[in-house]
């Protein structure tokens, strides 16, 4: 061995630090076409999932949300058709976007609605056109997109709500939504809704109108997610709904859990007993610790009592007026039609739930949603998760009864599509966002 080639340099060696291939520059430089029009989908349906969400920088446009997502939507799938292998290819489209327009027709011809409502019917149906027509691979990056663009949202959102808790200045300024009848204190990155101001700690909801609306629209999210918990975006959507303490996001984390691990095939039944004896020792707890002056207690123990009408104390979704006026109606054949939307500001703000859906458009809209979903879930094959939608999407109708709200409806429909195969988990919780 010669000493003297330890410090030999070879010229070839050199040149190739400093070789530039154009391959290189060409690769960075080029956009593919099928990315083009996958982003003017996903800008479009950007649109769609926080509008319908009401974020308070979305408030102007609310009303008007489906008419500015029509024109990315409807280029995206023009796009598409130039491409070699199109997004936009399914063939079971039909009959759920058939049964999606008798739905909202009976929505509009019961509300006497007048002629901008035809034509935002049209929008309306075409973005849930584009939605059923989206290739399954596509439909799951979908899914993934929208959980990845909450979790940025919430990544900043959760910090600055942590260090309100904890007294750091923010500067912040009055904010009035008068279609809701909502007033808060706004910090720009989240917003404490003035109702709270003497809670022992404000609930968390980020940028939208309520806690129980985030924390449904984590769930929903997390629905799609199924298998890829571990990823960071996810694990974010975790920790605001919990932060939310909303009861019916609580519950439904529940339910979703379960529903994991029997669409996994795993075995629920001991899994059940564990939760059930967690629960009692919760409460328990929550009884006895500070004398009951604690967060979990008031939040969500407290509304699981009985009042004095015998009602769960957490049953507060209508107004004692509108109940009685809703069981008057009950009672006549005005139940299969309903009164319409416009019958509701009599009662003011805060009524929600399936006596409103109800009161609103009937028992014939009810027969028509029930078609609707049956329609929509016929196009999956994966028995476990239509059980799973359909439970979700009932229990849900109790509390809120917004059963076609696209923030809700939409990750729970790529839930459908969702293939979790046992072998590759665990390869795909490892990979990366």
């Amino acid at each position: 061995m010669k000493l003297d080639n330890i410090f030999l340099i070879r010229k070839n060696a050199i040149d190739r630090l400093f070789l530039f291939r154009k391959i290189d520059f060409e690769s960075l430089l080029t956009i593919q076409k099928v990315d083009v029009v996958r982003w003017v989908f996903y800008f479009g349906m950007l649109i769609v999932y926080y509008a319908s969400m009401t974020p308070w920088f979305l408030w102007r446009i609310y009303s008007y949300f489906p008419l500015f997502a029509f024109f990315p939507i409807v280029l995206s799938m023009l796009l598409s058709r130039g491409l070699s292998t199109p997004l936009f290819t399914r063939k079971d489209y039909i009959y759920p976007t058939v049964a999606y327009f008798f739905l909202i027709f009976t929505v509009v011809i019961i509300n006497g609605r007048n002629a901008f409502a035809y034509i935002f019917m049209v929008f309306n149906l075409t973005i849930f056109l584009s939605v059923f027509k989206l290739n399954i691979d596509e439909l799951d990056r979908l899914g993934t997109f929208l959980a990845k663009s909450m979790g940025c949202l919430l990544a900043v959102s959760i910090p600055f709500y942590l260090l309100y808790l904890v007294g750091f200045p923010i500067p912040h300024y009055h904010l009035v939504n008068p279609d809701f009848d909502y007033s808060y204190e706004n910090y720009r990155f989240f917003l404490i809704d003035d109702r709270s101001t003497f809670e022992l700690v404000p609930r968390f909801h980020s940028v939208f109108l309520e806690p129980s609306h985030l924390g449904m629209a984590c769930i929903s999210l997390l629905f799609a997610q199924i298998g890829k918990w571990r990823r960071w975006y996810n694990i974010v959507l975790f920790v605001a709904l919990i932060l939310t303490f909303s009861l019916a996001a609580y519950v439904f984390l529940v339910i979703m859990l379960y529903s994991a691990s029997w669409m996994k095939g795993k075995a629920i039944i001991a899994k059940l007993m564990m939760l059930g004896g967690l629960c009692l020792v919760v409460v328990v707890a929550s009884l006895f610790y500070n004398k009951g002056d604690n967060l979990v207690n008031q939040l969500i123990v407290q509304r699981l009592t009985i009042n004095e009408d015998g009602k769960l104390e957490g049953d507060n979704r209508v107004s004692s007026i509108f109940e009685r006026e809703y069981d008057q109606m009950a009672s006549s054949s005005e139940i299969l039609v309903g009164r319409g939307s416009e019958s509701m500001k009599k009662f003011g703000f805060g009524n929600a739930g399936y006596r409103v859906y109800i009161y609103s458009n009937g028992l014939i809209t009810v027969f028509v949603l029930i078609i609707f979903f049956a329609v929509v879930v016929s196009t999956s094959r994966n028995t476990k998760a239509k059980i799973v939608m359909l439970l979700v999407h009932a229990i849900s109708f109790i509390p809120h009864a917004v059963p076609v709200k696209q923030s809700f409806f939409i990750p729970l429909y790529i839930m459908l599509f969702i293939t979790i195969k046992q072998s590759e988990e665990k390869q795909q919780e490892s990979k990366e966002a």
